[in-house]
């Protein structure tokens, strides 16, 4: 998680400046995660029940992730930190770039695939 906050932060710094790069930052980390989770949740339920989330559970799950990711990153002063530490993994710029810019097309990508896999898991 930290290194996708500190190059979420540089995109959000260098690419698209942004007033509150911090704040951009949790929000957007958040809503990737919450694609995620969501996305694996949603699968499970329709597979093992035949269940379909609602988007209330959806947007609460979102909500929750953004409010403890405020308190471990802004709260606590930790994404501060983050910044001034310059994490990567396996201290190499290129694949935490990669990895950083992997992890967000495939959580975004749910927006597109999700859907249709849970149509295709629920109705037969």
């Amino acid at each position: 998680m930290s290194v996708f906050y500190n190059y979420y932060y540089l995109f959000y710094r260098k690419v698209l400046p942004d007033n509150q790069p911090h704040l951009t930052v949790i929000f957007t980390l958040s809503f990737s995660l919450s694609l995620l989770v969501n996305g694996m949740i949603s699968l499970v339920a329709a597979y093992l029940t035949a269940y379909n989330m609602s988007n209330y559970i959806m947007v609460g799950i979102f909500v929750v992730i953004m409010f403890v990711n405020y308190l471990v990153f802004y709260s606590s002063g930790k994404g501060m930190r983050l910044i001034k530490e310059k994490p990567k993994f396996f201290n190499n710029h290129k694949l935490s770039v990669f990895l950083t810019l992997l992890f967000f097309l495939i959580t975004t990508s749910y927006l597109f695939w999700g859907p249709i896999c849970l149509k295709n898991i629920i109705s037969p």
